[in-house]
């Protein structure tokens, strides 16, 4: 009996080392959900019932990603694309308002997070866009359309505000443009604004960083254009960076000065970072074993089963054990990257650049915020934080991801 169609390529080019990869670090994450929810005097089973329930979902969109034919894929980018906006839409005028944020639509006894199907639309319409006709990023008019695709989606989250979620649409974007042959000169014209806004508090540096980037870009015969907007742009984020940061939110203000300075206010805005930290450090080499995370036991670290669960990996399997994790997601990310040189179809390549991008994004700054290295955003890991949404979305990646393997020598 012969394989259906849409399946029979997996037989002959599955990808052993993406699924491999993703169903290990399930694994992990169901143990550590469980793990991080079993408090001593009130234990939470019913989060880790919600979590478990929502993984043959997440089964059944990663095997409806399989299935779909890459060109169709293609052809209905821009109606994809659309409907996440409207989405995005609707959750800003009907969603359900927790903590102080509008993120969620509800049916019933389903909670649906539209930003992390926006991610994945957002992928698939800026690859379409830039592999049409071989559209090539150092064009500015093709370079400004695609920055527009990327703007859309991330002013809608903004506006929940989710600012850890909206900062997932430019990483992806820039990680398709850069694979779509992007200038490195233009990245530094497209990163320049961050790292303007960090130097604002140091007028001098960053003035000096101002000219020596308008030197380089001058030496690389960058048009008057980009320089003029160039100088705009960083004019205006000097000028109006005091606006904005009264513009934010208590907590988001509160989530940078702690990333500055997590120690000075130890038992507030500051208590995450430095529990974080104490948690992973607790479990050294070979941790404290299963389920005898005393730190995860006691609840010092918020948000154990969501933001912060590499924490109770750390605590209860050391070293070792985020080891692993650490290179299953390394191998994981590199399978996708790979997928980008290997693929004849422009699309396809530029697809699997994209969700490369976004698993990069969400595990570097997720690691990097529980180490303090980066402000807490209120972002997931991938495969093993907490949320039905956010599994659905990543199995999603890696049906999409399998697709393009299976595929990746055709046209």
């Amino acid at each position: 009996m012969r394989a259906p169609g849409p399946y029979r390529a997996y037989l002959r080019r599955f990808d052993w080392g993406i699924a491999l990869a993703a169903f290990a670090l399930v694994l992990i994450g169901l143990y550590a959900v469980y793990s991080a929810t079993q408090f001593p005097d009130s234990p939470r089973e019913d989060l880790f019932l919600r979590h478990l329930l929502a993984l043959p979902v997440a089964l059944g969109a990663m095997l409806v990603m399989m299935a779909i034919p890459l060109r169709t894929l293609e052809d209905l980018a821009w109606p994809i694309y659309g409907g996440c906006l409207l989405i995005l839409l609707l959750v800003l005028l009907v969603g359900m308002e927790a903590y102080g944020a509008r993120r969620w639509l509800v049916f019933g006894p389903v909670r649906l997070q539209p930003a992390e199907i926006a991610k994945i639309g957002t992928i698939i319409a800026l690859a379409n866009y830039l592999a049409r006709k071989r559209r090539s990023p150092d064009q500015i008019r093709t370079l400004f359309a695609a920055l527009g695709l990327i703007a859309l989606p991330l002013l809608l989250i903004l506006r929940q505000p989710d600012l850890g979620t909206a900062g997932a649409i430019p990483a992806l974007g820039i990680g398709i443009l850069l694979w779509a042959g992007l200038p490195m000169v233009h990245l530094l014209v497209l990163a320049s604004p961050l790292l303007g806004l960090a130097l604002r508090p140091l007028p001098i540096l960053w003035g000096l960083f101002v000219v020596a980037s308008l030197a380089v870009l001058w030496r690389r015969r960058v048009s008057g254009l980009v320089l003029a907007l160039f100088l705009l742009v960083h004019g205006g984020l000097f000028l109006g960076a005091p606006v904005v940061w009264d513009r934010l939110e208590p907590y988001q203000r509160d989530r940078i000065t702690t990333f500055l300075q997590p120690e000075g206010d130890p038992g507030g805005a500051g208590y995450q970072i430095i529990q974080s930290k104490i948690t992973i450090g607790s479990g050294w080499i070979w941790g404290k074993g299963p389920l005898a995370g005393t730190q995860k036991a006691l609840a010092f670290l918020p948000q154990q089963h969501t933001d912060f669960i590499f924490g109770v990996i750390g605590e209860e399997l050391g070293f070792l054990g985020t080891s692993v994790t650490l290179l299953l997601f390394l191998l994981l990310i590199l399978r996708a990257f790979r997928l980008v040189v290997q693929c004849r179809s422009p699309f396809a390549g530029l697809l699997a650049g994209g969700l490369g991008s976004l698993l990069l994004y969400h595990v570097g700054v997720n690691l990097a915020m529980t180490v303090g290295l980066l402000p807490v955003t209120g972002l997931p890991l991938p495969f093993l934080s907490y949320g039905g949404s956010f599994l659905v979305a990543m199995f999603a990646v890696v049906g999409l991801l399998l697709n393009v393997s299976a595929h990746r020598f055709d046209y």
